[in-house]
C-alpha cells in the first residue's frame, strides 16, 4: 500500500484535480465578443475577479441562504460587463451559455497526473472522494470528465451547508466513508493553504498541498507540498512519501 494506514483520500476540485483550459475571464470575453463586447480577458480580469469577491462576502457559499447558485453567477457577469457591451446585448443569453459551458470540457480539463493518482490509489483499496468550495454542477463536471466513477462521494460546499477551511465539511467526508476511519486515517490533497490544508490539520486529517508557487511556502509546509499531482503520484509509487503530522 502506498499510503500506510490511510483509509481515506479526499480531493479538491479547481487547480487540484481539474485545471482551466482558458483562464475564466479569457472564455468570458470570447463568449460576450458575439453579443458586441470588443475588449479582451485583460480588460476585464479584475472586474470578474472583484465582483467574485463581493458577491462571496455579500452572499457567501454562492448564495446559498439566500439567493440561487445561478443567480449568484448571473450577477457577477453582469456586474463583470457592466458598461461594456451595446445597450441591446442580451446579458440573459451571455449568463447562461457561460453557466453552461463551465460544466463541460469545453472550459475543464483533468490536471496532469491525476487520473494516475486516482487509480494507484484506487487500486490500493483506499476510499476515495471529493470535498470542494462548488456550486451543484460539480457532479456533472466531473461526469462529463468522465472521473465521477471513481469517487465513492462528492461533497460541495453548496450541498452540505459549510464551506472548507469549516471542519464539519471534512466530518461529513469521514462519515461517509464506507471504511471505519479515525481522522489520522484520512488525507485531504488542495491547492489552497487555508482552505485546503490548514483546514484539513484542524479537522485533525493528514494533508497535501499542490501549487506551482512553491517558493512561498513556509518551510513546515513545504515538506507536505508538490508542485503538481504528477510529481505527488510518482513520490507515493515510489515510496517517498512521508506524511508529517
Amino acid at each position: 500500500m502506498p499510503l500506510t494506514g490511510i483509509k481515506l483520500v479526499t480531493f479538491d476540485v479547481t487547480n487540484t484535480l481539474l485545471k482551466f483550459r482558458k483562464a475564466p475571464w479569457d472564455y468570458y470575453a470570447n463568449v460576450a465578443k458575439k453579443s458586441g463586447f470588443n475588449g479582451n480577458g485583460i480588460s476585464i480580469k479584475n472586474k470578474l475577479l472583484n465582483n467574485y469577491s463581493i458577491m462571496t462576502k455579500q452572499y457567501p457559499n454562492f448564495g446559498k441562504d439566500s439567493i440561487s447558485w445561478q443567480q449568484w453567477w448571473s450577477k457577477i457577469i453582469e456586474m463583470t460587463f457592466q458598461g461594456e457591451l451595446p445597450t441591446d446585448a442580451n446579458i440573459s443569453m451571455i449568463s447562461n451559455k457561460l453557466i453552461d459551458d463551465y460544466k463541460t470540457p469545453i472550459c475543464w480539463k483533468l490536471a496532469d497526473g491525476s487520473e494516475d493518482l486516482i487509480r494507484l490509489l484506487s487500486q490500493s483499496n483506499i476510499s476515495i472522494g471529493v470535498i470542494s468550495n462548488f456550486d451543484p454542477r460539480l457532479h456533472e463536471i466531473l461526469l462529463n470528465l468522465n472521473i465521477n466513477k471513481y469517487f465513492e462521494f462528492i461533497l460541495t460546499s453548496y450541498e452540505v451547508g459549510f464551506c472548507k477551511p469549516d471542519k464539519r465539511i471534512f466530518e461529513i467526508a469521514q462519515a461517509k466513508c464506507k471504511h471505519y476511519n479515525k481522522p489520522l486515517e484520512c488525507l485531504h490533497i488542495g491547492d489552497d493553504i487555508s482552505k485546503d490544508y490548514e483546514g484539513a490539520k484542524k479537522a485533525g486529517w493528514h494533508a497535501l498541498l499542490v501549487t506551482n508557487k512553491l517558493n512561498s511556502i513556509k518551510p513546515q509546509v513545504l515538506s507536505n507540498s508538490f508542485s503538481n499531482l504528477k510529481d505527488l503520484c510518482s513520490s507515493i509509487e515510489n515510496k517517498k512519501l512521508n506524511l508529517s503530522c
